[in-house]
C-alpha cells in the first residue's frame, strides 16, 4: 500500500508536498475547510457550515461539555507526557479532536451573552497551544513509543493566531500537522514520495557537475532527454556548464509531458543565463530558400539578393553555385549580414568564375579583414569590373588592402566606397595606386574622412592617373584648401572628368575663382554638384561667368548655397548664353520674388532647360505670376518644382491659368508646402477639365491646406479627364 500511494505522487512535486490538514465530521453535517495559510502548519481554518446539525438551544450545552472535555484532555495530556506512554498520548488526541469538533460546530450568534464565552474561548485556545507544543514533540519520533521527558521542554511553543468569523461561519483553529496518526499510509507514502524525489535531483545535479547529463552509457542520448533539451534550449559549448539555459525554443515535436527529470538546467548562484551564439541553422524553410536563391543563380543574368538576412552560413550555402557558373552576370548581396568569413567562402567559390561582372556587397559588416580578404582575391579576378562596397565598415587598413589590389588589377571599372571610415592615410594609399592605374573610371568616396589634406593627395594621385572621369567626394570636409588643390590639378589632367561631386565640402565664396577656372577648362564635365556648401553671391557670381563659356555641363547642382537675388541675377544672364544645360537645382536659395522673376524672364525664351527645381526660395505669389507666364510660351521644361514658396491661392491660381492652355511639355508640377487652400484647389481642378489634351501627368499639392472640398473637386476633375481619354494617365497626390 506504501509503494502503490509513493508512486502517484511525482519526484518533481514531492519535495514541495505539504500534507492537507484533517477534515472534521459529524453525524448530521459536514463542514468545508478553506485553509487561509496552506504553507503553515499552525495556520486558521475558515469553516463554513451548509446546515447545522445541533439546535440553537443546545449551544451553551454543547460549549460547557467542550469545556469539560478540553480540560480533561489537558490532565491526560500532562499525564501521558510525564509517563511517556505513546498509547496515552493517542487517547489524548482522540480526545483533543471530539473536544475542537463541539466548538466548532457550536454558533457563536446563538450565545446570549458575548462576554461570558469570551473567557471560555480564551481558555479553549490556550489549552489548544499547550496540547500543541506537547503533541508536536512527541510525535517526533514515530518509531518509539518512549522517549526522555525532558524533551518536552526543549521545542519553544508556538503560538497561533485567532481567527474571527465575519458571517454566519465558525472560525477554528486547525488541527497541526501532528496530529496526523503517526502510522497513516498516505502521510508515509508522501514522505517516501518526497525522499526518492530529492535523492533523484541530488543525483542529477552531481551528474550535470560531471557532465555527464544527456549521455547515455555507450555516449547517444535518448529520445527524452534530447527532446529535453530542444524544449529548454541547452547548447553545450567548449568547457561550459552543459546545464546553462538559453532562449526558450518551442517546436511542434516537443511536448511537455516528455520532458524528462535529466533535462532540468544545475545551476549555482546567480549565474546569468547564457546567450547562444550559434549561427543560423540552414535547415527547413530557409534551406528550401537557399535553395531557390542558388537556382536563380544559375539560370538568370541579373539576381537580386538584397536583405535576404543570409549571414556567413547562408552566403556559404549559396556561393557553391558561383562555382563554374556561367550565366549570372550582375549579383546583388547587400544587407546580409555578412563578414569575414562569408566573404572568404565567397571568394572561394569565385575562384572558379569567369563571368560575373558586378557585385554589390554593400550595407554588409565586411570590416577591414573582410575586406583584405576580398582584395586579395580581387588582385587577379579576371571578370569583375563594378564593386560597391558602400556602408561596409571599412578603414584605413581595408582601404590600403584596396590600394594595393588597384596596382595590380585591371578589370576593375568602378568602386564605390562611399559612407565607410576612410581617413587620411587609406586615402593617401588610394592616391597613390590611383597614380599606377590606369582603367578605373569612377572611384566614389562619399561620406569619408578624406579632408583636405586627403584631398591633396588625391589631387596629386589624379595628376597621373589616365583613367578617372567620375570623382565623388560628396560630405568630405574638403574645405577651401583641398578644392584648391584638387581644381588645379583636374585642370592640368590629360584626361578630363565628366562627373564632379564635391557638395556639402564647406566651400566658400573663396574658391570661386579656382572653381570657375576648372569649369572654363574643362569642355568634357557634365554634371557639376555644388548642393550645400557656402558660395553665396560671389561665388555664385564666378561660377556663372565660367558658365557663359562652359559648352559641357548638363547637368548643375547649386542648391543650399545661401544665394540671394545678385546671384540669381548672374545665373540668369548665363542662362541666356548657355545652350548646354539641363537640369538646374537652385532650391533652397532665398532669391526671393526679384530673383525668382529674374530667372522666370530667362528660362521664358533663352533657356533650354527641362527640369527646374526651385524649391524653397521664397519666391511667393509675386514671383509665380512671373513663372507662370514663362510656362505659357516655354517650349523646354517638363519638370518643376515650386514646393515651399509661399504661393497661396493667388499664387496657384496663376499657374493653373496657364495650365489651362494648350501646354505639350509640362509634365510634372510640384505645389508642396504652399498654404493652398480650397479656392487654389477648385482653381486647379478647372484647369485640368480645360486642358483635357494637355500632357500634365503629375500634380503635387500635399501638406496644403485644402479641405475635403477641394480634393473631391481635383479627384472629380481627374476622372472626367479618364473618361474623355482613357489612355492617358494623371494623378494628384493630396
Amino acid at each position: 500500500m506504501h509503494t502503490k500511494t509513493a508512486s502517484c505522487v511525482s519526484p518533481l512535486t514531492a519535495s514541495v508536498f505539504s500534507p492537507t490538514y484533517r477534515t472534521f465530521r459529524h453525524a448530521r453535517s459536514k463542514p468545508e475547510f478553506k485553509a487561509d495559510k496552506p504553507s503553515t502548519p499552525f495556520g486558521l481554518v475558515a469553516l463554513r457550515r451548509r446546515t447545522s446539525g445541533i439546535p440553537a438551544r443546545s449551544a451553551s450545552s454543547f460549549m460547557r461539555r467542550a469545556l469539560n472535555t478540553l480540560r480533561a484532555t489537558n490532565d491526560t495530556v500532562n499525564s501521558s507526557a510525564e509517563n511517556c506512554h505513546a498509547t496515552e498520548i493517542r487517547e489524548a488526541q482522540e480526545d483533543r479532536e471530539a473536544a475542537e469538533t463541539l466548538i466548532a460546530v457550536a454558533n457563536s450568534k446563538d450565545f446570549a451573552d458575548d462576554e461570558q464565552l469570551e473567557p471560555g474561548i480564551n481558555l479553549i485556545q490556550s489549552d489548544f497551544r499547550r496540547n500543541g507544543d506537547i503533541l508536536h514533540s512527541t510525535s517526533s519520533d514515530t518509531t518509539s513509543t518512549k522517549r526522555d521527558c525532558t524533551s518536552f521542554n526543549s521545542n519553544p511553543p508556538l503560538h497561533r493566531p485567532r481567527s474571527k468569523s465575519s458571517s454566519n461561519s465558525y472560525a477554528t483553529c486547525s488541527a497541526p500537522l501532528q496530529d496526523l496518526e503517526l502510522f497513516d499510509p498516505i502521510f508515509l507514502g508522501a514522505v517516501a514520495s518526497g525522499l526518492v524525489g530529492a535523492a533523484l535531483y541530488v543525483t542529477q545535479i552531481r551528474k550535470a557537475k560531471r557532465g555527464d547529463i544527456g549521455r547515455s552509457n555507450v555516449g547517444s542520448r535518448t529520445t527524452e532527454q534530447a527532446n529535453g533539451e530542444r524544449l529548454l534550449g541547452f547548447h553545450e559549448n567548449n568547457g561550459a556548464n552543459p546545464g546553462s539555459l538559453t532562449t526558450l525554443e518551442l517546436s511542434d515535436d516537443n511536448a511537455i509531458e516528455r520532458v524528462s527529470f535529466d533535462a532540468a538546467p544545475a545551476t549555482a548562484g546567480n549565474v546569468t543565463p547564457s546567450v547562444s551564439s550559434k549561427s543560423r541553422e540552414i535547415s527547413g524553410e530557409f534551406k528550401r530558400q537557399l535553395r531557390n536563391m542558388m537556382s536563380d543563380l544559375r539560370r538568370f543574368s541579373t539576381v537580386d539578393l538584397h536583405g535576404r538576412n543570409l549571414g556567413d552560413d547562408g552566403t556559404s550555402y549559396v556561393s557553391e553555385a558561383l562555382a563554374f557558373n556561367d550565366a549570372v552576370l550582375c549579383l546583388d548581396m547587400s544587407a546580409n549580414g555578412i563578414s569575414e568569413r562569408g566573404v572568404i567562402a565567397m571568394c572561394e567559390a569565385l575562384q572558379n568564375n569567369a563571368c560575373l561582372e558586378m557585385l554589390s556587397l554593400s550595407s554588409n559588416n565586411l570590416q577591414d579583414a573582410g575586406t583584405v580578404a576580398l582584395a586579395t582575391y580581387l588582385e587577379t579576378n579576371p571578370s569583375i569590373n563594378t564593386l560597391n562596397l558602400n556602408s561596409c565598415g571599412i578603414g584605413d587598413a581595408g582601404a590600403v588592402a584596396l590600394a594595393k589590389m588597384l596596382k595590380k588589377n585591371t578589370t576593375l571599372t568602378a568602386l564605390e566606397l562611399n559612407n565607410n571610415s576612410i581617413d587620411y592615410e587609406g586615402t593617401c594609399a588610394i592616391a597613390m595606386a590611383l597614380a599606377e592605374n590606369s582603367t578605373l573610371e569612377m572611384l566614389s568616396m562619399s561620406g569619408n574622412y578624406v579632408g583636405g589634406l586627403g584631398a591633396s593627395a588625391l589631387a596629386n594621385g589624379m595628376i597621373s592617373n589616365e583613367g578617372i572621369k567620375g570623382l565623388m567626394l560628396n560630405g568630405n570636409d574638403i574645405g577651401n584648401i583641398g578644392i584648391e588643390s584638387l581644381c588645379r590639378a583636374l585642370s592640368s589632367r590629360k584626361t578630363k572628368l565628366s562627373n564632379l561631386d564635391i557638395g556639402n565640402n564647406g566651400i566658400g565664396h573663396e574658391a570661386g575663382p579656382y572653381l570657375a577656372a576648372y569649369i572654363k577648362d574643362d569642355g568634357e564635365l557634365s554634371s557639376l554638384n555644388l548642393y550645400m556648401n557656402e558660395l553665396c553671391d560671389l561665388g555664385a557670381i564666378e561660377i556663372c561667368n565660367a558658365l557663359k563659356h562652359n559648352a559641357g555641363i548638363e547637368i548643375l547642382d547649386i542648391g543650399g548655397n545661401n544665394i540671394l537675388a545678385a546671384g540669381a541675377e548672374a545665373l540668369a544672364e548665363a542662362l541666356m548664353e548657355n545652350e548646354t544645360l539641363r537640369t538646374l537645382e537652385l532650391g533652397y536659395n532665398p532669391i526671393g520674388p526679384k530673383g525668382g522673376a529674374l530667372l522666370a524672364n530667362a528660362v521664358k525664351f533663352h533657356s533650354k532647360i527641362s527640369t527646374l527645381r526651385m524649391g524653397w526660395c521664397k519666391i511667393t505669389k509675386e514671383g509665380a505670376w512671373h513663372i507662370a507666364d514663362a510656362i505659357k510660351y516655354n517650349q523646354c521644361v517638363t519638370t518643376l518644382d515650386l514646393r515651399g514658396n509661399e504661393l497661396g491661392d493667388e499664387g496657384c491660381a496663376a499657374l493653373a491659368h496657364s495650365l489651362s492652355l494648350v501646354n505639350e511639355n509640362l509634365t510634372s508640377l510640384d505645389l508642396g508646402y504652399n498654404e493652398i487652400k480650397d479656392k487654389g484647389a477648385f482653381a486647379l481642378a478647372q484647369a485640368i477639365k480645360n486642358n483635357a489634351d494637355g500632357c500634365i501627368a503629375s500634380i503635387s499639392v500635399n501638406n496644403n491646406y485644402i479641405t475635403k472640398f477641394g480634393e473631391v473637386a481635383l479627384t472629380e476633375a481627374v476622372e472626367l479627364v479618364q473618361e474623355l481619354n482613357p489612355d492617358r494617365d494623371l494623378y494628384v497626390q493630396f
